[in-house]
């Protein structure tokens, strides 16, 4: 029984070691451009291995966006019921701001601009009409969830009550997505860079809808 657990542990760190590594290969390279061998090569690990877990690169792919993609604009991992609406909207960029220094703590040094090659990876695979609709889906259950936050702001009197859920919700994807796209050419220090222009930003919003 404990050899059995033991090989589904190193199973698994294998298989996560997989699609980590994956990852930052369709980052740097491009789907197309990335083949089995170079897998092999940065993974150090055999087709045989790699097969054990996946039955070809276009699976790899998926589990990619899975995990890095579908996984993280859950938001699952928000706690956004603290009742303080300009708490919330800083774990909402603070959240978003981890996700692309994740990103850029995951590149082998092949990979310049971490957002910019985020947001190409992202629009080159919803080419693929399974991954479009997964991801409409998805972005329609972020938008609920951050309109759960400016609803509960506006119930306990801390957005202007002439303001409407919908534009409110609305301005703050604009802003988180806008000024990700705008800073795309950010090399380093993602985290440094990002959260100081979101924090100036929401700054200056929040001084204007907040009673």
């Amino acid at each position: 029984m404990t050899s059995n657990i033991k090989l589904k542990i190193k199973d698994s760190k294998s298989k996560d070691n997989i699609i980590r590594i994956s990852f930052t290969l369709f980052l740097e390279k491009g789907y197309k451009e990335v083949t089995i061998k170079d897998i092999m090569a940065a993974t150090n690990l055999s087709k045989g291995a790699i097969y054990h877990h996946f039955n070809s690169k276009v699976e790899i792919y998926h589990a990619t966006l899975e995990a890095h993609y579908f996984d993280l604009i859950k938001m699952d991992q928000l706690e956004y019921e603290s009742g303080d609406f300009r708490q919330n909207v800083e774990c909402l960029y603070n959240y978003v701001t981890k996700l692309f220094t994740g990103i850029e703590n995951l590149r082998t040094g092949g990979l310049s601009y971490p957002i910019r090659s985020f947001f190409v990876y992202q629009l080159k695979s919803e080419q693929n009409e399974t991954i479009r609709n997964k991801k409409i889906l998805s972005v329609i259950e972020s938008r609920r969830k951050v309109k759960q936050i400016v609803i509960l702001g506006l119930e306990n009197g801390q957005i202007r009550g002439d303001l409407k859920a919908e534009e409110v919700t609305s301005h703050i994807i604009s802003f988180l997505e806008g000024l990700a796209i705008h800073h795309s050419t950010i090399k380093n220090n993602v985290k440094e860079e990002l959260n100081k222009n979101y924090r100036m930003v929401f700054d200056s919003y929040l001084k204007l809808i907040c009673d």
